[in-house]
């Protein structure tokens, strides 16, 4: 029965996460699912299919790789081993550079280690039509996974394979945003099962200090960035930042309270 199916697997990984999982395997809806009456049954393969994601989940593979996608900005977005899952704190990214671009008209639009390409697709989606945007990743696979979720919406995203700027003239661009890995290289080990044995390393390691990436934006782009950052990394963006000539300086909270995201600005 479908109803004792789910009692069992949600005391291994909650009542959510069980409905969700169960919605996956039967290709219905959460809504469906939790209204389903006692006397719905699966087959023996969908029994089977279902008990595998639970163990995968109860062993703390984020829910979001198990069925493929996650919602950001409104929107659903295809990830998998090779890119990061979507936060919601970066939405906060996405607001602050749409704000930036409607108050400034800009055009062009370049965003950096772009993973599932949320941030970019977005862009697009939620943008004036002028707006050009493009989105760069060291990892092919990850690019691949972005153009599918741009193709989804029939945003224009030009996706460059490109390992920062090295196949980019940054110059060419009015604002750079990115998130890129910010966490410091001997912490990664530390955080949850979940982040550190199954999203992408290279997504994740920010360095010794986890600000490799920033200095390299703060070197090489001009006109605006508008960059994620960690809670307690602020003080450090803006010194590197500010050493390379960015003036306007600004830091954003997410809906924590916590420091999320630094704009800035530099001419020429």
């Amino acid at each position: 029965m479908l109803n004792a199916l789910l009692r069992q697997a949600r005391e291994r990984v909650g009542y959510l996460d069980a409905a969700l999982i169960m919605a996956f395997v039967l290709h219905r809806s959460k809504e469906s699912i939790l209204t389903a009456r006692d006397s719905e049954t699966l087959t023996r393969a969908e029994t089977a299919r279902f008990m595998e994601l639970v163990n995968e989940r109860a062993l703390q593979k984020p829910l979001a790789y198990i069925v493929g996608k996650c919602e950001f900005m409104g929107l659903d977005f295809v990830v998998n081993e090779h890119t990061l899952i979507p936060r919601p704190d970066t939405e906060t990214v996405v607001e602050a550079a749409l704000e930036l671009i409607r108050q400034t008209g800009i055009k062009s639009v370049l965003e950096l280690c772009t993973g599932s390409g949320c941030m970019a697709v977005s862009l697009c989606v939620l943008c004036p039509a002028e707006l050009s945007v493009t989105a760069s990743d060291i990892s092919a696979d990850a690019l691949r996974t972005a153009e599918g979720n741009a193709a989804r919406y029939g945003a224009g995203v030009t996706f460059i394979l490109s390992d920062m700027f090295s196949r980019l003239d940054p110059s060419q661009y009015e604002m750079i945003i990115a998130n890129p890995p910010y966490i410091p290289h001997d912490e990664i080990d530390a955080l949850p099962r979940g982040v550190k044995d199954y999203e992408p390393r290279a997504a994740l390691d920010g360095g010794p200090d986890g600000l490799d990436f920033y200095r390299v934006i703060a070197e090489k782009a001009a006109g605006v960035v508008v960059l994620e950052i960690g809670y307690n990394q602020a003080g450090d963006v803006k010194n590197i930042l500010e050493r390379n000539r960015f003036k306007e300086l600004r830091v954003i909270k997410d809906l924590a309270g916590h420091d999320r995201v630094i704009t800035a600005r530099k001419n020429g």
